[in-house]
């Protein structure tokens, strides 16, 4: 579909004055970050100040009762029964043993963090600790939470925390996850000055996961996990470490603790992918909600009617958003993968395949590649998740479109170009026949 029949689909009048439509951009953009507050503690979002109407209210609402029974089980049991309860795979364990978390004092090499992950939940827990889980809300995004076996009485069994923003609000100034390669030394603190990267799709593999534990690399995978050292070239440069592989965990640290002795290298992989994917998705409702929430104002100045659709800069940040969702969603500029990089339990990708979606021909976009990339039909699952499906309708209708005209041109345009022909007419189909909602022009 082309830009003009995009528009014409999504209401936009082409005759538009341009210039006029981008000089009011400033009215419609996300404030600045130099504003001291941030664009998603104002109208129409209000953060903190607005009740949450997410998976963990639910699960509040449903087990409050038995709050004190629940709290009194032994550690892993509570354990479990989050996991359970947010239907996340024990399989998808990973650990983390920088101390980059609220909890950093109960984090050590010898007592690592243990990350559990779905499409629509995240749960963590330093042993002695309180659990702490982070879920999606159709209007706020991630939202954070913590279970504490101490609370008694009243007190939510998941106790929502805005203390997590101190971190997790500095992509795109939005409330999002985090996923550091640091430095660590030998009590897990990241080495003074050496700083740390978020990781990203276009991140080396030889420069990820400083500071977490990888079990099942195989021969030709070089990565910065499970290492400690004294000063920045025990991790890069010609005197750095070799690369560590383990295939467990056990002597490393009491994995009696944990519900598995492994931190397997594709769970690690998809939760690179699946945290980049969720926080572009987040910025993308934030920004296309303060868009909205600013355009009545923009119509009563242009003087269009109160019915007239959104125009001119608001669906500017639409489209730009678009992109940037396309992007992610299509695994675009990820960094490449050595021959013989994974010895997988394949424990994980078992688990993973449970809630495949296939088509009529049995691909889905769970099928996982594991040679050269992650999957196999490179767009993401998360295309299905609650938090894409809950995207304002007006966004998700373009990047849908987008979507489907970029998957079926020939020749493609660059943003599609790193997928061969027939993952993308494959792609399309397995989205035509699996994801629900469609916007009228797919296919067209």
């Amino acid at each position: 579909m082309s830009g003009g029949a995009l528009r014409h689909h999504l209401g936009v009048s082409s005759s538009f004055p341009r210039l006029l439509l981008l000089g009011l951009t400033g009215l419609l953009a996300p404030h600045l970050p130099a504003q001291q507050v941030e664009p998603f503690e104002e109208p129409p979002i209000s953060y903190s100040a607005t009740e949450a109407k997410d998976r963990a209210t639910a699960l509040n609402a449903a087990h409050q009762a038995r709050a004190n029974a629940i709290r009194s089980l032994p550690a892993k049991k509570r354990l479990q029964w989050l996991l359970d309860e947010f239907k996340v795979p024990v399989e998808s364990q990973i650990f983390v043993f920088s101390k980059t978390s609220l909890q950093r004092d109960l984090i050590t090499p010898e007592t690592p963090r243990v990350l559990y992950f779905s499409d629509e939940a995240y749960v963590g827990w330093a042993p002695t600790g309180a659990f702490e889980v982070t879920v999606f809300d159709p209007q706020l995004g991630a939202t954070f939470y913590v279970f504490d076996a101490h609370e008694t009485g009243a007190a939510p069994l998941l106790r929502r925390d805005n203390d997590c923003l101190l971190c997790h609000a500095r992509h795109e100034h939005t409330p999002t996850l985090r996923a550091r390669t640091v430095f660590p030394d030998g009590r897990g603190e990241p080495l003074a000055g050496s700083g740390g990267s978020n990781i990203a799709p276009s991140t080396p593999l030889a420069e990820r996961w400083g500071g977490w534990y990888v079990t099942g690399g195989g021969p030709g995978l070089r990565h910065r996990g499970n290492l400690t050292g004294r000063k920045v070239e025990d991790f890069e440069g010609p005197s750095a470490q070799p690369t560590r592989n383990l295939a467990s965990l056990e002597g490393v640290v009491d994995t009696r603790r944990y519900l598995l002795k492994t931190s397997d290298v594709v769970p690690m992989l998809l939760h690179d992918h699946q945290v980049h994917v969720h926080n572009v998705i987040s910025t993308a409702l934030q920004d296309a909600r303060i868009a909205l929430h600013r355009w009545p104002a923009m119509r009563k100045i242009l003087g269009l009617p109160d019915d007239a659709p959104p125009q001119g800069s608001c669906v500017v940040v639409f489209e730009s958003q678009a992109e940037k969702l396309l992007d992610a969603l299509l695994c675009r500029d990820e960094a490449p993968w050595p021959a013989d990089a994974l010895r997988s339990d394949g424990v994980f990708a078992a688990a993973y395949s449970k809630t495949r979606k296939a088509d009529a021909k049995g691909r889905s976009l769970r099928d996982l590649e594991l040679r050269t990339r992650l999957f196999r039909y490179r767009c993401s699952p998360l295309i299905y998740s609650e938090s894409f499906t809950h995207l304002p309708r007006q966004l998700r209708e373009i990047t849908l479109l987008r979507l489907s005209a970029g998957l079926r041109a020939f020749p493609p345009s660059p943003a599609f170009g790193h997928l061969e022909e027939s993952e993308r007419v494959a792609i399309h189909e397995i989205l035509t026949a699996t994801l629900p909602d469609l916007p009228a022009g797919w296919g067209k």
